[in-house]
């Protein structure tokens, strides 16, 4: 059965407020002048699936998303195959 790669990016959505994100902007822009206007923090976690095709293996990494990966309530997913 064949491999397929992916790899999840997680952001919070837009109206969650990203304190790790804001302080980083911060020390930026104060410490090293830098002008970073908006910065928002994510994570993104790469995976291996063994599935009979391509579409098989999303729809148990999109599973795998809504069911422990992220919280959809605060989060958002993208999937793309690597």
């Amino acid at each position: 059965m064949p491999i397929y790669r992916f790899m999840i990016d997680i952001q919070y959505k837009s109206h969650v407020r990203d304190p790790r994100g804001e302080t980083i902007k911060r020390v930026l822009n104060e410490e090293y002048a830098i002008p970073v206007t908006n910065l928002r923090l994510g994570k993104s976690i790469h995976l291996e699936v063994e599935a009979e095709t391509k579409e098989d293996a999303l729809k148990q990494v999109e599973k795998a998303c809504e069911k422990l990966l992220v919280n959809t309530v605060t989060e958002t997913f993208e999937v793309k195959e690597i």
